[in-house]
């Protein structure tokens, strides 16, 4: 399985091949080797979880990762939690603030403890001015529980466990890595396990700007390691593979990332030369302005020795087509490379059909291509092939659960395929990888409404106004009043009523951030004025919204020019009238009743006469046909409220 192990890292591409062995001898091992089936081995089957879980790494395949360092830390009878202690993470910090730390629980008083090597790597200290290297708690040094080094290794499994199930959170998902590595460095006595610790750190901390230059320093310290004698190879190989360390080329290739991100262009072109790294060399060259250098180092590399590769580099210098075709055939239609790149220039020319032809071929010779199922499936949509898509993004979710993309892009290809239950279910996952995002849960809200998942199309609706304070959607809210008002049943069959009160709650928390528009006050009377409650206070709170509703309406200072906004105006003003009739009658006096009739007469007023010296024509004195039998609907309902005052006053 290490075997397997290595000769996947050595290798460009993921191996479908390598995968289905590794996964066969996993479960083997787990079922019939009796060693990793007594507990008396507790050290031995935390070893075999740890490396099992990392290679499920590899291969995307997370859920079985996750199982096998789950094992792991039941056997160490560990319980692992993050936590708060008071503390100053700055030097001139005076008040303290909850830091997050990582505590360990041990359920057994045994451990196998063992002396540190002879010699460890450099742990270089962060030498800034104003971040302190190790936060000072209040509490003084914590009480760390003394792990073994087989302990601290499962220690950082979990870390890259937690880390990839936690991917979508960045920023706090960092503190949590962060709490995990410290814990670990704390009391770190292997060499293998101090070097996996301090690798990640780099990682983790290369983004950052008063960290930045400490990450490279213990980059250029970790490579260095591999030229010293001290420790011994007998010390280095304990737990070499259990620690999750990588090979030495990627770690002088993070370096030379990191050193192009800085700036040293030169240095990193030197590093990815050794390595030969050419992909990443061209883009050296790239930012050099050197691309005919390129061509030509590549150009000497071949004459060397043709290798499909290799012409591969030398069609992404030049962008010619031909060498592509040239590797593709030299590997006798094996190199799953040249297919993918002459895919990706065909759909930058929008060659949608050349495109999916050559993924088609590279998909073939390996299935495990994450990037080319994805690009796959937009070529797909960018045909119109909605059923091929559907399948391409599915595919890449299988291999990549937590490609929040993918999920998202196949609930768009369900919902052209009319498969809206499939798309809701494929947004439900998007939205597990990807919590924070608006797209998606506008995406979400919108099909939930579609496929009568009522009740979370209000949580997504609350999560939406979560992330974006004053974002709204009428129409949506319109949907789910008229779900409420009509009692339309839900996909489950739980009746639309039952919605009333969750809608009312999201009502009265949009109309708190959203006060300016028209059709969210008036979906609110609408549901207010829905059910058995005719009291004098719940049509005062409907007239309420409605007259904001048309207040709305009306701010335009020119919307009489529009017809379409006179007749809305002129629907919304009906409306309003018809609200204050109905209020008049429960009023508790007459003169409360002349009150409101005579606001609803001058609101009536204003309304007409704007559309009339805005549609009358100057020299006949006629409406203009268009707008005679909105006026004349709103002149008899003025007459009907005149009467009513004039008869309240005679009463």
């Amino acid at each position: 399985m290490r075997c397997l192990a290595i000769h996947q890292f050595i290798l460009d591409d993921k191996s479908p091949s390598i995968k289905a062995t590794c996964i066969q001898l996993m479960d083997e091992l787990s079922k019939t080797e009796p060693l990793l089936t007594d507990d008396s081995n507790r050290d031995l089957i935390i070893q075999f979880n740890l490396e099992a879980g990392y290679l499920c790494h590899t291969f995307y395949e997370y859920k079985r990762a996750k199982e096998h360092f789950k094992t792991a830390i039941k056997v160490a009878g560990l319980t692992l939690e993050l936590t708060g202690l008071m503390g100053k993470r700055t030097r001139f910090q005076q008040d303290s603030k909850s830091q997050l730390v990582l505590r360990v629980i041990r359920e057994t008083d045994v451990i196998n403890d063992t002396e540190g090597p002879s010699s460890l790597p450099k742990i270089l200290p962060l030498d800034d001015e104003t971040v302190m290297d190790a936060i000072t708690f209040d509490e003084g040094d914590l009480s760390y529980v003394k792990l073994s080094p087989v302990e601290q290794s499962l220690v950082i499994g979990m870390m890259e466990d937690h880390r990839r199930s936690q991917a979508h959170m960045e920023q706090i998902t960092e503190e949590e890595v962060m709490a995990y590595i410290n814990y670990v460095l704390s009391q770190v006595k292997c060499w293998s396990v101090c070097i996996s610790a301090l690798y990640r750190r780099c990682l983790l901390q290369r983004g950052r700007r008063r960290t930045v230059e400490r990450s490279m320093m213990q980059l250029e310290e970790l490579v260095n390691q591999t030229k010293k004698q001290d420790p011994p190879a007998g010390e280095r190989l304990q737990l070499f593979y259990s620690a999750g360390i990588p090979p030495v080329w990627i770690v002088q290739k993070n370096l030379a990332d990191l050193l192009l991100d800085l700036g040293a262009t030169g240095a990193a072109l030197d590093l990815f030369e050794r390595l030969e790294l050419w992909e990443d060399a061209i883009k050296c060259y790239q930012r050099l302005g050197k691309m005919e250098k390129a061509e030509t180092v590549i150009r000497e590399q071949l004459q060397i020795k043709e290798t499909p590769n290799m012409w591969c580099f030398l069609g992404d210098v030049t962008r010619d087509k031909s060498f592509y075709e040239k590797a593709w055939e030299m590997s006798k239609h094996h190199n799953a490379r040249s297919q993918r790149c002459l895919g990706y220039i065909y759909f930058a020319e929008e060659n949608f059909q050349k495109a999916l032809e050559c993924f088609e071929k590279s998909l073939k010779v390996n299935s495990l291509q994450t990037p080319v199922w994805f690009t796959y499936g937009c070529c797909a949509t960018a045909s119109q092939n909605n059923k091929l898509a559907a399948k391409a993004f599915k595919r890449c979710v299988m291999i990549d659960t937590d490609n929040y993309e993918a999920w998202n892009n196949l609930a768009s290809a369900y919902i052209k395929l009319k498969e809206k239950s499939k798309a809701c279910a494929a947004l439900k996952e998007s939205l597990k990888c990807n919590y924070e995002d608006w797209r998606i849960w506008e995406n979400y809200l919108l099909v939930c409404t579609d496929c009568g998942e009522f009740g979370e199309a209000i949580h997504s609706y609350h999560r939406l106004m979560d992330i974006k304070d004053k974002w709204s959607d009428p129409e949506v809210l319109g949907v789910l009043v008229r779900v409420v008002v009509e009692d339309i049943s839900d996909c489950n069959g739980k009746p639309g009523t039952s919605f009333k009160q969750k809608l009312q709650e999201l009502f009265g928390r949009i109309t708190s951030k959203v006060t300016n528009n028209s059709k969210i006050w008036k979906h609110y009377g609408q549901l207010t004025n829905h059910g058995t409650d005719n009291s004098p206070e719940t049509q005062q709170k409907v007239l309420q919204y409605l007259q904001k509703s048309h207040r709305c309406v009306v701010q335009d200072v020119n919307w009489q020019v529009d017809l379409d906004r006179c007749k809305e105006v002129a629907t919304q003003s009906t409306e309003l009238a018809d609200m204050y009739t109905k209020c008049s009658e429960k009023a508790s006096t007459s003169m409360q009743g002349v009150q409101m009739l005579s606001s609803a007469k001058l609101m009536l007023k204003g309304v007409v006469t704007k559309i009339k010296q805005q549609h009358t024509d100057p020299m006949t004195e006629e409406l203009k046909p268009e707008v005679k039998d909105v006026c004349d609907s709103l002149d008899q309902t003025l007459t009907e409220i005149i009467d009513k005052i004039t008869h309240l006053k005679g009463s």
